[in-house]
């Protein structure tokens, strides 16, 4: 037991980075005999000065009780941060039997799943989550063939562009590259039109999982390959080479100097790029998460996003995050836990969260409704990325990889290795840390 607490903590480590009528519901309810007056405790974490996830439990529990008038909702919020409220998670999960419902972060789902502390949900008795929730968020959270976790929230990476910059360049707008050399064309293009940052991207060890995730894992997961094939580690790959290939490519074209790449690659770059790819002048391609646009808005005009190809083309890919519901292997009400994970992620419920934490939402139908659409122009463009989006592995030794990933990414953005070289250091490295066993090569 003791290691498989070892096991989720470890993961932790790394995390720094709604009511509507009854008939709406699509809930069969079960009601209890007035003998059988029964209690659902929902722990869940707060944050923000809005208390939106307060705002979005309180309309559930009040739809809920209307619906189950013998059962209680009683709500546990929790005001830590990211990392202390994953930690308590994972000790109420270990021996809290008065908790059903948790608020779990997406990327401790498989963690929590092999320490045995989360339930499978019967998804399939519930049309409603096969019709309503995007592909790649279902399956991001199926373990086994089991549904562990449903998605609340989540978030996708794309490629931001500055339409005043492709101008310039006398790049023909839209922007909609179809494989990585489409990319590496317009950033040269970029890059002759004298775009200090033709693209601005993670690349250092400062920028922590940033880098990982959101450059060499949005490269990758365009190639055939990936970090993890069931339970061993991918030392060696083409996909890891070619990644490393597409950021020495880069560093080749010289598109920085000493200067811009020292401002890019450091800890704080994203007070600047906040200041920069609005003005319309230095910054070309951001590839970035969802949520920068709601740095970028009012600037809809000039700034655009597409997708991220992959590497040869035949689709799109992204990366992503996120927050869910779970239920407790030790809850006692485990009918009503699920039932109550069904009212709250409901469609009404669900534009009720989006609207107050401006949060990215996993459900179709909520994706195409107008306040949903209004609520933020980057927001509505890129939810349907989740249809193509992958997660994190959440293996123990995962922080370890991500930090080998770092290492290697920075050194050859830098100059310091070539693809080549880093994809073999790379072999190295993770042979030592993940042990004989546990490692493959393609």
């Amino acid at each position: 037991m003791l290691k498989k607490i070892i096991a989720v903590l470890l993961i932790i480590s790394t995390v720094s980075m709604i009511g509507c009528r009854k008939e709406d519901t699509q809930v069969q309810t079960n009601e209890t005999p007035m003998a059988e007056q029964r209690t659902v405790k929902i722990a869940y974490k707060e944050s923000g000065g809005n208390e939106a996830m307060t705002q979005w439990m309180n309309a559930a529990k009040a739809e809920f009780e209307t619906l189950y008038p013998n059962v209680t909702v009683e709500l546990s919020a929790n005001r830590s941060s990211d990392a202390d409220y994953n930690v308590k998670t994972s000790l109420i999960l270990k021996s809290d039997t008065t908790v059903d419902v948790v608020h779990v972060d997406s990327f401790l789902v498989p963690a929590l799943v092999g320490s045995g502390y989360l339930a499978p949900i019967p998804t399939n008795e519930w049309a409603e989550y096969d019709e309503q929730f995007a592909g790649n968020v279902k399956e991001g959270m199926k373990i086994d063939g089991n549904t562990y976790a449903i998605s609340t929230s989540t978030d996708t990476r794309g490629l931001f562009y500055n339409k005043t910059v492709f101008e310039k360049a006398g790049i023909t707008e839209p922007f909609e590259p179809k494989n990585w050399t489409d990319i590496l064309e317009t950033v040269k293009k970029l890059h002759d039109a004298g775009i200090a940052y033709p693209i601005w991207m993670n690349g250092s060890k400062a920028q922590g999982e940033g880098t990982t995730m959101q450059t060499f894992q949005m490269l990758l997961s365009g190639t055939n390959d990936w970090i993890i094939e069931g339970e061993k580690w991918v030392a060696k790959a083409p996909g890891i080479t070619d990644s490393l290939k597409f950021i020495q490519t880069l560093h080749e074209m010289g598109i920085y100097d000493n200067t811009e790449l020292a401002t890019m690659l450091d800890a704080r770059s994203w007070l600047v790029l906040n200041e920069k790819m609005p003005q319309g002048v230095e910054i070309g391609i951001l590839l970035d998460g969802n949520w920068k646009g709601n740095d970028f808005k009012g600037f809809e005009d000039s700034i655009n996003v597409t997708p991220m190809p992959k590497q040869a083309g035949g689709g799109f890919t992204s990366m992503s995050g996120g927050w869910t519901l779970g239920i407790s292997s030790l809850s006692e009400n485990k009918d009503l836990a699920f039932d109550f994970i069904k009212v709250a992620t409901n469609k009404s419920n669900m534009i009720t969260l989006s609207n107050v934490s401006g949060d990215m939402n996993p459900r179709r139908d909520v994706a195409a409704d107008p306040a949903y659409i209004k609520g933020g122009f980057f927001r509505a463009a890129m939810t349907p990325y989740a249809e193509f989006t992958r997660f994190r592995p959440g293996n123990e030794l995962y922080p370890g990889v991500s930090i080998e990933i770092q290492a290697v990414v920075e050194s050859v953005i830098t100059g310091q290795m070539t693809a080549y070289e880093a994809a073999e250091e790379y072999a190295m490295r993770i042979k030592n840390l993940v042990g004989d066993g546990n490692w493959i090569e393609k």
